[in-house]
């Protein structure tokens, strides 16, 4: 059962394309709402926009760029001293980088904002998720995590700088969208017999900011079969407030679930993963930050 009170949820990536979209859904449904995006000016703009269709909305925005460890954990911390608990917490944020890069961790920029801020946040967040009485975790994956293929741990820190085709691009953020999968799987499965549910969805081909970095042509080609932000944000919504749900560490597509790749359904390359991401953000307990800044950057070898 959801409770009497105010549900509440944080987005990250809330403040464009699929995540501003939920961001409306859930206020409509009477959600406070906790967004979280990089650029400050067009989070409050739509959060201003959003006010004036929805008088009384509880809304606040927090710059964040998820690929700076130390920021996450300065996040989460005003998060854990202002709020008892989140209902849902939907871990949308995402890019596509046309040339391949590293963060401040070291790791090519797309697996470090996308996995790992997102890894970072959980952990940090976790037990607030764990205080509400119906807690959901919800992740933006995408069918491009079939793209990867496997997983080369290798190159996570030695990205290709190639954009021969856009294939290395394409390969790095099928891997993004791969991590996420198998973060889920494992995230549900070290949850099992709590009341917190995770699950991870493709929200189709949508017409958001994330195609701006890809070549005009290839934008031309896609760009007639892609859905509203609307219609991408509906199985999102869906798997975040829906009190029938009961499935957790699945795949969903178009608010069904979902196969995914034979590499995405593989539990010793999740665990290798999530282990992985445990050494590169310094984490001893997942889920159990001790206070403080947690996190270390991670340095090249």
């Amino acid at each position: 059962m959801f409770p009497t009170s105010p549900r509440r949820a944080l987005v990250t990536g809330g403040s464009a394309g699929i995540g501003k979209e939920t961001v409306k859904a859930l206020v409509a449904k009477g959600y406070e709402v906790i967004v979280a995006a990089r650029d400050a000016a067009k989070g409050e703009a739509v959060l201003n926009a959003i006010r004036a269709e929805h008088p009384g909305a509880q809304l606040s925005f927090h710059a964040l760029d998820m690929s700076q460890p130390d920021a996450v954990v300065a996040f989460a911390q005003q998060v854990q001293a202002r709020w008892d608990r989140i209902d849902a917490l939907v871990l949308n944020a995402g890019l596509f980088t046309p040339q391949l890069r590293t963060g401040v961790t070291g790791h090519e920029f797309m697996f470090a904002t996308t996995h790992l801020g997102h890894f970072a946040l959980t952990h940090q967040l976790l037990p607030l998720v764990e205080a509400a009485p119906a807690g959901r975790i919800v992740v933006t994956s995408s069918v491009a995590h079939f793209f990867a293929g496997g997983f080369d741990f290798g190159s996570l820190r030695e990205p290709s700088s190639s954009t021969f085709l856009m294939v290395a691009p394409f390969v790095a953020y099928g891997r993004s969208k791969l991590a996420n999968l198998l973060f889920v799987r494992e995230l549900a499965r070290r949850l099992q017999g709590s009341k917190v549910l995770v699950n991870s969805f493709h929200p189709g081909s949508v017409k958001t900011e994330i195609w701006r970095g890809t070549p005009g042509l290839f934008n031309a080609l896609i760009s007639p079969g892609l859905i509203s932000e609307r219609e991408g944000a509906q199985t999102q919504v869906f798997l975040a407030t829906d009190p029938s749900l009961a499935q957790s560490g699945q795949h969903w597509f178009r608010k069904k679930i979902e196969q995914g790749s034979p590499a995405s359904r593989n539990p010793e390359l999740a665990q290798r993963l999530w282990d992985y991401s445990e050494q590169a953000l310094g984490i001893r307990r997942f889920g159990r930050p001790q206070g403080g800044v947690e996190l270390v950057r991670a340095r090249r070898a």
